[in-house]
């Protein structure tokens, strides 16, 4: 697991030696996910310049170490990430005369895109962002993988592009317009995140899971999806036999987790309670006989936490297990400097017992593997519920913002909308309306159509933000099986009987888990991993000084300076309930945590040309 960083030069913006410097001061701001080497490359005219900082997890060796060239020395690559078919494909291009000088899934995917071109992203079984500049062409490639687990923003430039594995350290970039988006700001407060393509920035952007970009040297953009996820028609997934779907599903996932227990570095385990971990961990233990470590994280005095239950799964599976409880003074700690941690404002709550737990799992392995990605593809959430028939008058686009605003509540929807009217006008268009063509849909049930919702927004936005953040923090690479070709193209046909039984979800997940446990170590209901509300509840003096805190910061933040009356208004909704306050001070401590770039000097840049 690596940081990747670079600038498209095509408009000859910097000079050799300040693009590089920038490269580098990037690099530098990314040693955390990649603190075993780090190295830059300029093409010969200056055209490109990239960055990498690694993570050694396959081929130890330096010859692995990034930014790498093609044998034919046409392309130059920086990859972030894990291919685990990689030795697959590296056998097929063997096979068609091709030859490598390491044993890296880096070299796999450099020489793979010299033979198949853009038709190798589909074949890759992976979490990656990469960019692979033609020395040739003189065009960039910027790549995500399948579902979004590893993170790419790309800043437009006078005259450049500039793209990380981060947002933040792009605000290093002299020539970047650092204007917050009031839009996004609206997302924010309804969904505690925002959903790629945006971000909180107007001029920053992610690339789109599933999607690669290709820019000329002329700045034209175009991008092409490699991959979709979506729900096959009813009337075909009713016709798969349960008991046949259930098999093929252990088979695709013993598969999946046999690949991403492959490293040459310790592996652990997360294992919360709940059914997705376990059943990873099950598979692990049962099947490929595997003695991985289990990791659990709780919090001191909460009485709904998991780690207990974890223990004594792990007991059962015969696995080795270690355990974090949260402090009040962690919490305290933490909190106080949490944006700095996060790249952009995630209010999900679940990101603190992730940050300690990847903390403590690092302190042992290097990798570990994790459940994320069960609930929404396999229906695990118990809002997963039908809606009432008064809604089926009400438009696609309104239901969708209902599915927002009464299930996963942030700010209350209603109030925002008279805060900020043109804001949610937006937001219904490029968020809302991206949804409705599953809420239309008359052959998917209201859970298949959350589900779907959910698989492009929540699970993108919050969740796997919030693992890659949390864990590289620590250097620590998660990997989850979830998201293997195979299980993806099953989840995809889940039949409906599978999901939910109108008590129980995540039923497919469920029954193949009973193969390992014994029923009463597999829990009922959803247990979740973010702070419980008894822990809000038991130390309600250390959430309100946290929140006093991001109330004195954000008075004084750019999107609330020129209107006091939202300010106030925002500030007064964020005690609504455990969701607004925690997306309040996260988004305090994060606009604390911002770099001063308002000064920052231009290296070098050739301003005679810019806007020519």
């Amino acid at each position: 697991m690596c940081g990747i960083t670079g600038i498209f030069n095509f408009n000859n913006l910097y000079t050799r030696e300040s693009g590089l410097r920038l490269v580098s001061n990037i690099n530098s701001l990314l040693r955390h996910r990649g603190p075993d080497a780090h190295g830059t490359w300029s093409a010969d005219d200056d055209s490109c310049f990239l960055g990498h900082t690694r993570l050694s997890v396959i081929d130890l060796d330096s010859r692995s170490n990034q930014p790498m060239q093609s044998a034919d020395n046409r392309y130059v690559i920086s990859f972030n990430g894990e291919i685990y078919n990689f030795q697959t494909i590296k056998q097929k291009l063997i096979s068609t005369g091709h030859k490598f000088k390491t044993n890296s899934d880096t070299e796999v995917i450099l020489e793979g895109f010299c033979h198949y071109g853009e038709a190798l992203f589909p074949q890759l079984d992976g979490m990656f962002a990469l960019a692979i500049y033609d020395t040739k062409t003189k065009k960039l490639l910027l790549a995500r993988d399948r579902m979004g687990e590893k993170p790419l923003y790309v800043a437009k430039l006078i005259g450049a592009i500039a793209f990380c594995s981060e947002l933040k350290p792009l605000l290093t970039l002299p020539e970047l317009d650092k204007k917050v988006s009031q839009e996004s700001l609206f997302e924010y407060l309804t969904l505690r995140y925002v959903l790629d393509p945006n971000t909180i920035f107007s001029h920053i952007h992610s690339i789109q899971p599933g999607t690669f970009k290709i820019i000329d040297n002329k700045g034209s953009v175009s991008e092409k999806s490699y991959f979709s996820f979506d729900i096959e028609q009813q009337q075909f997934r009713n016709n798969i036999d349960p008991d046949e779907y259930i098999n093929s599903l252990e088979n695709s996932l013993c598969e999946a987790v046999a690949t991403r227990l492959v490293a040459d570095v310790p592996v652990g385990a997360f294992l919360s309670s709940g059914v997705d971990s376990s059943l990873v961990c099950s598979i692990a233990a049962k099947k490929l006989d595997s003695n991985v470590k289990c990791f659990s994280a709780g919090f001191v005095g909460g009485k709904d936490n998991e780690t207990d239950h974890a223990e004594r799964i792990s007991k059962h599976l015969g696995l080795p297990f270690e355990q974090y409880l949260v402090s009040p003074d962690d919490m305290l700690d933490i909190a106080t400097k949490f944006g700095e941690l996060l790249d952009e404002p995630n209010g999900d709550r679940s990101c603190v017992p992730t940050y300690f737990l990847s903390q403590l799992i690092s302190s042992q392995v290097t990798v570990a593997v994790s459940g994320d990605g069960g609930d929404e593809l396999f229906a695990g959430y118990g809002r997963y519920q039908p809606f009432p028939k008064k809604q089926d008058s009400k438009s696609e686009i309104d239901r969708v913002c209902d599915y927002f605003s009464q299930r996963l509540p942030v700010f209350p929807l209603k109030e925002l909308i008279q805060l900020l009217p043109e804001q949610y006008a937006v937001f219904r268009q490029r968020v809302a309306g991206r949804f409705s063509t599953a809420f239309s849909r008359s052959d998917l049930e209201d859970v298949e159509r959350l589900r779907l919702t959910d698989a492009y927004s929540y699970l993108p936005g919050a969740v796997l933000a919030k693992v890659d953040r949390m864990s590289m923090q620590h250097s620590l690479e998660v990997r989850t099986p979830f998201f293997s070709p195979s299980t993806l193209y099953l989840s995809r046909n889940l039949p409906a009987n599978l999901c939910t039984d109108g008590v129980n979800f995540k039923l497919a997940l469920r029954k193949l888990l009973s193969r390992y446990l014994p029923q009463e170590l597999i829990r009922p209901g959803k247990q979740g991993f973010g702070m419980p509300a008894s822990f809000f509840q038991n130390h309600v003096e250390i959430f309100q000084h946290l929140a006093n805190q991001s109330d004195q910061i954000l008075e004084a933040w750019e999107p609330f300076t020129n209107n006091k009356t939202l300010f106030l208004k925002v500030r007064d909704l964020s005690r609504s309930n455990i969701n607004s306050l925690w997306a309040w001070i996260v988004l305090g401590q994060w606009s604390n945590s911002l770099p001063n770039v308002a000064e920052a000097p231009s290296f070098g840049v050739n301003r005679k040309i810019i806007g020519a």
